[in-house]
């Protein structure tokens, strides 16, 4: 619920044909920084070029459909049938001192029933709202993007080794992320194993290979 909130997911509200439209932040948010990134990339994580120019991963069409997806789910609370709780987590009876931790659950009847297209899929309309049906076509359409391996493996080598990867590099973690069908604890092994990882000689000779300190970073710690 604290990054439902942050991200303004939370008690987000399905269409209700008056103007009002579903929050779309968590649902661009989660292809940005999350999953795809902006542009479609190569299996090293450099964007694919057509006419010399990046192609964008994704449109405002697919962060409208994405976000009827996102639609439905909020606070963990002792009685759903209460709309006080899909808004403010608070049942009749009293405050949940532990809605913080509890994972957000679905409310069906705040999620859309109407068609949701993105990413090349679509969700036909429902006769019959279900927010967890919604999400887990949506979840597995994200984990199957071709960008996801190379977007996530190159992040995790900055993260962890160097700022600098080469392409070869990413794609091998890339690989290794895919033919594990996104096991994180496979993927970590080989970003930390990599020949380029583990070469000293070849790192202590490049002015390239290391992660500079971010200056608030470099400060704080002096």
């Amino acid at each position: 619920p604290a990054m439902g909130q942050y991200l303004s997911h939370m008690a987000n509200v399905k269409a209700d044909g008056n103007g009002r439209v579903p929050d779309e932040n968590f649902a661009r948010e989660v292809m940005q920084l999350f999953s795809i990134g902006l542009y479609d990339l190569d299996d090293s994580a450099q964007p694919k070029l057509v006419n010399g120019k990046p192609v964008e991963s994704y449109n405002a069409n697919d962060i409208k459909g994405l976000a009827r997806v996102f639609t439905g789910f909020s606070w963990n609370c002792p009685s759903p049938t209460e709309d006080v709780c899909f808004t403010l987590g608070t049942a009749k009876s009293g405050p949940d001192p532990d809605k913080w931790i509890k994972p957000m659950v679905a409310y069906d009847r705040f999620h859309s029933t109407l068609a949701k297209t993105f990413l090349g899929k679509t969700i036909a309309a429902q006769d019959t709202a279900n927010a967890w049906a919604s999400l887990r076509f949506a979840l597995d359409t994200l984990a199957a993007h071709p960008n996801v391996g190379p977007f996530l493996g190159k992040q995790l080598i900055q993260r962890l080794v160097t700022s600098n990867p080469s392409p070869a590099y990413v794609a091998r973690v890339a690989a290794a992320f895919n033919n594990s069908k996104g096991n994180i604890g496979t993927t970590v092994q080989a970003v930390l194993m990599d020949p380029e990882a583990r070469n000293t000689a070849n790192a202590l000779a490049s002015d390239s290979f290391g992660k500079v300190r971010e200056p608030v970073l470099r400060m704080t710690a002096a």
